[in-house]
Order: structure tokens, then C-alpha cells, then sequence
């Protein structure tokens, strides 16, 4: 490590001093296994700080150089929130977080159970000790460690029953400012029990905000989870939500992740395939015009016969950028496991840029894994037969634009969820192509 790095890596910063100063007012203090896991959390955040390019993993998206020096940690708001999330046609009881504090709980689920973390105690049920901390919040996801250690807010959601369906609606809602908010979600799915979890993230405001935001997912043996999640925040905001998901045998996880807001955007997705037989199915859809989306996984095979599918597309404009970095770790003895990913992007201006690194490393033989990146512009011969057809050139660009993003989501997800999430992508996408002036 050089001196440069040893002194980034000693030298405090706002979250380690927000937890040096207010550890002991935060949430469950005193309780002597959070305080532990809390400790190791702060001290997994120090070995890189807030990240820069110089840590490899962070290379393409400086955060340390897009946020202010000061921002002040965020503090419950009292108003009500009148923002709906993307998918509030859709039924399931629905968890409301301002400024990332747990605010509202509208309607329930059966077999679904709630605890506010901002309220954690000795009371607190014993499968949230069980769980809570493990996941998204090692050295491997700094930004995810400190949104553990300097939790104020969250929620556990234990899901007992098939079909349950719940909304996380996130909201930043317009305040003076620049601040920060450290949140956290845990998810623990019980044995032969599903969940459709539906999360949005939406915004407004001109000050700077940093949303960071920690999910920990646990599904046991053949459970389900289908996850859409929109994030759509204002473009004042730096969002960094950091996933950590484990499968026990034959469970199934599939996720379509939608990136189309904030100055900055981070998806730091690490998922440990455990048991046997697990599957999980990743999408991904970006349409940046300015600043970085950016979606990092690291997809980790640890028993046999377990299966992964990542496909990430990306439309960038204006001066935006995307970046898609995916590493497939297949472990000794974890044969017969099947990886692929595939990472797209278009380019519709000079100065768009998009940044791919799909990586493999394979300790097992008899498995199957491949990857493939594609990034240009526009077909050209696609284009011309379109216009030939009598096509006007702006209606060609835009049926060739959809049918690109369309075959991530397609039947990915059932027509109400399709129809929520081209809302946004449709007003996202007019942004994106406009002509450079």
C-alpha cells in the first residue's frame, strides 16, 4: 500500500467522525452484539474511507470527489409525505421512509412481520439478531459498512407466507441543506415463503443530498424473491444503495434494478449462491444524459448446481456515463454451476461514455460461464432501413432505442410493473436524446 493510501485509509472523515461523536445516541446502542457488529462495520468503512478512485472496486466513480466536505447527518421529518412511489397502483402494504427515516406503514400482508430498526432493544425479535449486520456491511462495500455503523432509521420484514407483495417507497422530499442519510433494510424470507418487493426511490430538491442505503437479503431454502427497484431521485442527489443477498438451497432471487436519476448512482450488488440449486437473475437498465450511473456486482457460486444471469443495458447521453463492472466467482467443488452476463450500451452522443468490466474466476471444473460487452452507437444499416421504409429519422432512433431497453425488461416482469417502470423510462430516454446544443 502506498503512503498516499495508508493515509486515506487513517486519516478520519464526516462518517467516521459522525460515528465517534454520536455512537452512543444511535439506535439498539448499548446492546452488546449491534454495538460489536457496529464496531467492526465503522472499522470495515476505514480500510478505505469514502472511496476514490485509487480503490480498484471504485475506480470508474469517484464518490470522495462528487460530495461536499460537510454534510450534516439527516433528521426525521415530521411533514407528511405526499410523494406515491412508482408502483403505488400496485397491491401490497406499503412502508414510507422520508429522508431515510422510516415514516408511515400503510395496510399489511399476511404472514408478513415488521420491526422499526430506529426503535431496536432488548425486546427486539431474536431473528433480527440472528441476521441483522452480516450482510452489506464488510470492507468489500465501505458505503455499506458506514450505513450500518451510523444507522438512524430502517426496517426487518420477515416473510413467512407465499405471494406476500410490499412497497418501499424512499422519498427525499425538498429541504435546505446538504445532508446525509444512512438507512438500512433487512429482508429474511422463510422457507418455502415469496415476496414481490417493490422499492422506489424519488425526490426533489437543490441541495446536495447522499442517500445511503444498505439492504441485507436472506432467502432460505426455496424461497422466492422478485425485487423491481426504481431509482429515480432528483438530480442534486448522490445515491449509493449497497445489496448483500444470501440463497439457501433452491432459492430463487430476480431483480430488475432501473437507474434513470440522481447526480450519481451506485448499486454495489453482492449476492452468495449457497445452497444448492439457488438461482438468481439480474437486470439492469440505465439512460444517464449527465453525472454516473454506475452497478457493480460480484456474484458468488458456493455450491453446485446453482445458476446465475446477469443482463445490463445501458442508454447514455449528453455527458453522462455508465459504468457496469460484474466479477463471477465460482468456488472449488461448485460444479456444475452456470454463469453468464452480458453488458450493452448505446452511445447517442460524442461525449457519453460507458465503462464495462465483466470478470471470471473459476476454482471448479465441469461448469458453465461466459460473458460478452457491446458498446456503440446506433445501427446505422438498422437505421437506414427504417427510413427507407418511409420512417422519420427521430421515430426510427426511438423504436430502435425501446426494442434496445425492452429486451431487459420484456416478460422479465408482469404488464403492471412493465407499464410502471416505461413511465419513467419513457421520460428518461426523451431527456437523454436530446440533441447537444
Amino acid at each position: 500500500m502506498t503512503a498516499l493510501a495508508i493515509k486515506q485509509a487513517l486519516e478520519p472523515d464526516l462518517f467516521q467522525e459522525d460515528f465517534a461523536v454520536h455512537a452512543a445516541g444511535l439506535p439498539g446502542a448499548g446492546l452488546a452484539w449491534l454495538d460489536k457488529r457496529r464496531a467492526e462495520a465503522i472499522k470495515a468503512f476505514a480500510s478505505t474511507g469514502i472511496p476514490t478512485r485509487r480503490v480498484e472496486a471504485w475506480k470508474y466513480t469517484d464518490l470522495s470527489a462528487s460530495i461536499a466536505e460537510t454534510l450534516a447527518p439527516a433528521v426525521r421529518m415530521r411533514e407528511p409525505a405526499t410523494t406515491a412511489g412508482a408502483f403505488a397502483e400496485i397491491p401490497g402494504a406499503r412502508l414510507v421512509f422520508t429522508g431515510g427515516f422510516l415514516h408511515a406503514v400503510h395496510g399489511s400482508e399476511s404472514g408478513v412481520e415488521t420491526v422499526d430498526l430506529s426503535t431496536i432493544d432488548s425486546n427486539t425479535p431474536g431473528w433480527v439478531n440472528d441476521h441483522f449486520g452480516l450482510l452489506a456491511a464488510g470492507s468489500e462495500q465501505p458505503l455499506g459498512a458506514a450505513s450500518f455503523a451510523l444507522m438512524r432509521s430502517g426496517v426487518a420484514v420477515r416473510v413467512r407466507a407465499p405471494n406476500a407483495a410490499l412497497h418501499l417507497d424512499f422519498i427525499n422530499p425538498f429541504r435546505r441543506g446538504d445532508f446525509v442519510s444512512h438507512s438500512r433494510v433487512l429482508i429474511v424470507i422463510e422457507e418455502g415463503a415469496s415476496l414481490r418487493l417493490m422499492e422506489s426511490h424519488t425526490g426533489e430538491g437543490t441541495d446536495q443530498t447522499l442517500a445511503n442505503l444498505g439492504i441485507e437479503l436472506v432467502l432460505m431454502p426455496s424461497a422466492k424473491l422478485e425485487h423491481v427497484r426504481l431509482q429515480a431521485e432528483a438530480p442534486s442527489v448522490r445515491h449509493v444503495t449497497s445489496i448483500g443477498a444470501r440463497l439457501g438451497r433452491g432459492a430463487e432471487y430476480r431483480a430488475l434494478y432501473a437507474a434513470l436519476g440522481a447526480h450519481l448512482s451506485r448499486l454495489d450488488v453482492r449476492i452468495r449462491l449457497e445452497g444448492e440449486g439457488a438461482q438468481a437473475n439480474l437486470r439492469n437498465i440505465t439512460a444517464p444524459r449527465a453525472g454516473i450511473a454506475d452497478i457493480t456486482t460480484v456474484m458468488d457460486h458456493a455450491s453446485p448446481h446453482t445458476t446465475s444471469r446477469q443482463l445490463f443495458k445501458s442508454v447514455v447521453g449528453g455527458t453522462g456515463r455508465a459504468v457496469n463492472q460484474g466479477r463471477v466467482l465460482v468456488r472449488e467443488g461448485a460444479v456444475k454451476s452456470d454463469s453468464h452476463q452480458l453488458f450493452k450500451s448505446l452511445l447517442l452522443s460524442p461525449r457519453a461514455e460507458c465503462d464495462a468490466k465483466p470478470e471470471l474466476e473459476i476454482f471448479a471444473d465441469d461448469v458453465i460461464c461466459g460473458h460478452g460487452t457491446a458498446i456503440g452507437a446506433l445501427d446505422d444499416g438498422a437505421l437506414f432501413y427504417l427510413r427507407s421504409r418511409g420512417i422519420p429519422e427521430p421515430e426510427a432512433k426511438e423504436l430502435l432505442i425501446r426494442a434496445f431497453m425492452e429486451d431487459a425488461i420484456g416478460d422479465f416482469v408482469d404488464p403492471a410493473i412493465h407499464g410502471a417502470i416505461w413511465r419513467r423510462l419513457d421520460g428518461a430516454l426523451n431527456v437523454v436524446g436530446q440533441t447537444e446544443t
